[in-house]
């Protein structure tokens, strides 16, 4: 197969690698697992293949196509899946319109009215699929999906020469709130029938998982969109439809893009800590100009939507700690200062989801 690279990309977390590639005479982008990726990013993009080749009808226009793969009829788990998986997927090019949704929305490429329609239509798909495939969770849902990834990243934590120092304060306060530090809440964190009962969802949904701005492409000239890169680095796939609309919140209301842009202030001294995350910083603004963040909260009320909401009580709580899931998930993967950021971001979210969890 006649195969030349143009350009070579590197994704957050080094977990793949991205290829601009002539293969077969035709302009593609090559998908690749990294040989040195952490094992649950290999595993990522084996489920990522598999759920753009398993796509329902419904999706299949919202998502790039599969042109080829070496992965066969494997599961992720099976003993013979290829040391490097890779996939391959049509290339958009930026000549013929298309960039990041995250780019025009930074750069002013976009206006309110534009920006509300794109982000409404990508809103209305994303419902479509919470109810397109949707069944019981297991009973270890809140293990698999969160708890077991919190644990394993506290214990990197732990073993981080310029991180394991965060774990040792007693008691931290930041920005002036007194919070539990992560040892004296570790019952949170384990696999017990009472953080079973408040973490799993009443449907175990078919989901994006990485669902924000920067993993959509948009067409300036024909005002069309597609969904990149389904399925999180931690694997996150399927499960509490609140995983996306979290991630989704966190990136038009600035904080995501802040905390990726290092745009925050941690200031520690002793165990008081000063931190702010500028989500008005520099280009950061235009979100606030473009009124994202009240039309979010505005649109999630839409009617058409009642029906996911009303069937999943407690979703408000859960929300909270999927917060923190996303917030935990990153520390092994981020660079200090933003894993940094990244802690103390779990630990007053944390504090909040306890104390809603105990005046419900």
């Amino acid at each position: 197969m006649d195969f030349q690279i143009e350009r070579v990309f590197k994704g957050p977390g080094f977990a793949e690698t991205l290829y601009l590639c002539v293969c077969n005479g035709q302009r593609i982008i090559r998908k690749v697992s990294n040989p040195d990726a952490r094992a649950f990013s290999r595993t990522a993009l084996v489920r990522e293949i598999r759920l753009l080749l398993g796509l329902p009808s419904e999706l299949k226009p919202f998502f790039p196509e599969v042109i080829r793969t070496n992965l066969g009829s494997q599961a992720e788990d099976s003993p013979d899946l290829p040391d490097i998986s890779f996939y391959d997927m049509p290339y958009y090019p930026p000549e013929d319109g298309w960039v990041t949704l995250s780019t025009s929305l930074l750069e002013g490429g976009i206006n309110m009215k534009e920006a509300h329609r794109v982000l409404g239509e990508i809103l209305d798909t994303a419902f479509l699929y919470f109810t397109l495939d949707n069944c019981e969770p297991a009973g270890d849902y809140a293990e698999t999906t969160m708890l077991r990834a919190i644990r394993e990243s506290l214990a990197f934590t732990a073993k981080d020469n310029d991180l394991c120092g965060l774990l040792n304060i007693k008691n931290w306060r930041i920005s002036g709130r007194s919070v539990c530090n992560f040892a004296d809440i570790e019952d949170y964190f384990q696999d017990t029938s009472r953080m079973r009962s408040i973490l799993t969802p009443q449907h175990n949904r078919f989901l994006h998982g990485d669902f924000f701005p920067e993993n959509i492409l948009y067409n300036r000239k024909l005002k069309r969109w597609i969904l990149l890169d389904p399925v999180s680095v931690r694997g996150v796939h399927r499960g509490d439809f609140v995983l996306d609309i979290n991630k989704m919140d966190d990136w038009l209301s600035g904080e995501l893009p802040a905390l990726r842009m290092g745009r925050f202030a941690v200031d520690v001294n002793q165990n008081n800590v000063e931190f702010a995350i500028h989500t008005r910083s520099g280009e950061l603004d235009n979100l606030h100009q473009l009124g994202l963040t009240d039309w979010y909260k505005e649109r999630l009320t839409d009617p058409s939507y009642a029906g996911v909401f009303s069937r999943e009580p407690g979703w408000e709580l859960r929300y909270l700690f999927v917060k923190v899931f996303y917030s935990t998930s990153m520390l092994p993967l981020a660079d200090k200062q933003q894993a940094v950021a990244r802690y103390f971001l779990a630990l007053r979210t944390m504090a909040e989801f306890i104390e809603r969890l105990e005046n419900r």
